[in-house]
């Protein structure tokens, strides 16, 4: 069989690893690391990736990128805070999306990303001695489609193709699946150098389920780097207040002397520095302690456990009901994470694996088995955020929901509202919220071509496919003339954390007012297709009714129209089914077969299935 590599894009470092005889192994050449450092330098118009380019952030801080995971998919206003702190140039791209300058050279981030796909493939190619063009790839599981697709294409420049992109906390449950064959629920705490991850998992039997997620694509180790800076920063300019940091070289010796303290205080309750700075003619010494360090990065740690808290929401667990924790990435060797982990869920967290290597050798694992290896398990993925579209009203209708497994195909039937509509636009939306304006747009295609029929009468089947690497396909048919369109949902920038915050948090605080809202909405389109009924029959009501009959009608008409200004759905309800009981009588008597007839039209022989109103209506 065709070998299919796992391979862990880091924000930091990268590594890749397969299943060979004696099981899964992170793979490299021999005598070589490894793990392959995230950076790259540009030296006489070549690329020097991995260890060699990390020295060269000092001599060459303008020429040599790193963290480029952090500008995927992402644009110059979301990397605003971040860019500050860069050596390198970030400028603004096409489709709102970022390049980053050297010299007169411009990049993108997947073109930057394929490089240290090469010299990842080049290592796995040359420790297995045989040629690798296929791979699983993971990416943070809050990674939206166009962070996604970014990493599909940088994959691709670097010759390989993806068979699967999959989520880290996710490829960390295929790495413990080894040897954890228990039910129960199982918590993969993932932080590595610019991301963060909680992934809830379910396990029963041989079945690997994830409920929930989480996570911040701006938190990791690189921010725990920034605390320490700040630090000798402060420290510096306390005793040479003439020092300035505009100079590269500067800023990036204090990035390295931060990244040694961190690692430093991994293994021991203080460390000594010297911060070399031959720019500015001094040296200064001194002393940081694991408390302060903890102290510093306390905040960022905070934040990690408030998107646990989001995470066991909502999958409505608790903390306590977690039978393993799991951590992943580098940042989780820092004692300050591990112990907060543990008070958090009550028990010591699970690191079996080497959180540096566990990603790579589950995403291995997954590769063989899509290969064609055996492995007797199976692990589900689920969508984050509901997915869905906008109807009448500019309500946003949900076709799949938050947490729904995948990969995934929903289809529901929409209708007209408009007599002779002839085309549909078909408005993409992800969120929580009930009406579209509070969602995030994610792209829209319009359905021509309808013939024209009253309204009621076209059945749009509206179809949403999420595949496996949760990339999202959606399609239109109009059933009657077989009119079709569809989409594939390529975002044109990621979806930031105050993003996701938003669509989660707000949709629990507005939960109540977004129901009633959407319910005024759709009430008000229900009576407005009682008045135009009642009106298209009023000259066979003055045959049928009374004067009074028909000064009762109208009275409640008017009630009805009055209700629809308030903002109590329920009030307007109780007034529309108050309006109902007083047009039976016309129904019954009046409207007679042709009208009933009509009425069976407009189900579609169906029964009087219920149908969703129409999507946004374009043209006539």
């Amino acid at each position: 069989m065709e070998r299919i590599i796992g391979i862990d894009l880091g924000t930091t470092n990268s590594l890749a690893a397969t299943v060979i005889e004696d099981g899964p192994e992170v793979v490299a050449p021999s005598g070589e690391n490894p793990i392959t450092p995230s950076v790259l330098t540009r030296s006489s118009g070549n690329w020097i990736v991995g260890e060699a380019a990390v020295a060269q952030r000092l001599t060459a801080p303008e020429q040599t990128v790193y963290s480029v995971k952090r500008l995927m998919g992402r644009d110059v206003e979301e990397l605003a805070e971040e860019i500050k702190e860069l050596p390198y140039a970030v400028i603004p791209a096409q489709r709102k999306l970022v390049k980053v300058r050297i010299g007169t050279e411009e990049f993108t981030p997947q073109e930057l990303s394929a490089e240290i796909l090469r010299e990842v493939k080049r290592r796995a190619e040359t420790a297995l001695d045989e040629t690798v063009s296929k791979a699983v790839i993971t990416v943070p599981a809050y990674f939206d489609d166009a962070q996604r697709q970014a990493t599909r294409d940088a994959a691709k420049l670097a010759g390989l193709e993806v068979v699967r992109i999959l989520n880290e906390p996710t490829a960390a449950a295929i790495a413990y699946g080894l040897d954890e064959r228990k039910d129960g629920y199982v918590a993969v705490y993932d932080l590595g150098g610019g991301t963060f991850d909680l992934s809830l998992l379910k396990l029963s039997g041989k079945l690997f389920k994830v409920i929930a997620t989480h996570g911040d694509t701006r938190l990791g180790g690189d921010d725990f780097d920034r605390e320490l800076m700040t630090l000798l920063r402060e420290r510096l300019l306390a005793e040479h207040p003439e020092v300035t940091f505009e100079r590269a070289e500067t800023q990036q010796r204090l990035r390295k002397t931060a990244e040694e303290i961190k690692i430093r205080l991994s293994g021991s309750p203080e460390t000594a520095y010297t911060l070399e700075l031959p720019e500015c003619g001094i040296m200064p010494q001194g002393l940081v302690t694991q408390a302060e360090f903890e102290e510093r990065i306390a905040p960022l740690i905070e934040r990690t456990l408030a998107s646990c808290r989001k995470a066991l929401r909502a999958a409505g667990l608790t903390a306590e009901q977690m039978d393993e924790v799991v951590l992943v990435g580098g940042s989780t060797v820092v004692p300050g994470v591990r112990k907060a982990v543990e008070r958090f869920f009550g028990r010591k967290p699970h690191v079996a694996i080497d959180p540096y290597k566990v990603v790579a050798i589950g995403a291995g694992i997954q590769g063989h088995l899509l290969a064609g290896g055996r492995r007797d398990f199976l692990l589900l993925d689920v969508i984050p955020l509901a997915l869905g579209i906008e109807t009448l009203g500019g309500t946003f209708s949900k076709l799949i929901t938050a947490n729904t497994t995948i990969p995934a195909e929903v289809a529901e039937m929409f209708t007209t509202n408009v007599d002779n509509q002839t085309a549909i636009d078909v408005n993409i939306y992800q969120g929580e919220r009930e009406l579209v304006e509070d969602c995030r747009n994610l792209g829209r295609f319009k359905l021509r071509g309808i013939p024209p029929m009253p309204a009621g009468l076209p059945l749009v089947e509206v179809t949403f496919r999420v595949d496996a690497n949760g990339l999202l396909i959606v399609s239109a048919k109009e059933q009657r003339s077989g009119t079709a369109a569809e989409i594939e949902v390529i975002p044109s920038h990621g979806l930031t954390q105050s993003e996701i915050d938003h669509i989660l948090e707000e949709s629990f605080d507005h939960a109540i007012s977004d129901f009633n809202t959407r319910q005024l909405i759709e009430f008000g389109q229900t009576a407005a297709r009682m008045f135009r009924g009642i009106e298209q029959c009023w000259t066979v009501a003055e045959a049928t009714l009374s004067t009074e009959e028909r000064q009762e009608l109208r009275t409640q008409m008017d009630v009805v129209r009055s209700s629809m200004q308030g903002g109590d759905a329920a009030a307007l309800k109780r007034q529309i089914d108050a309006l109902g009981e007083l047009t039976r009588p016309l129904a019954d008597t009046a409207m007679g077969r042709a009208v009933l007839e009509e009425l069976q039209i407009a189900a579609g022989g169906s029964g009087g299935r219920n149908r969703k109103p129409q999507p946004k209506s374009s043209g006539g």
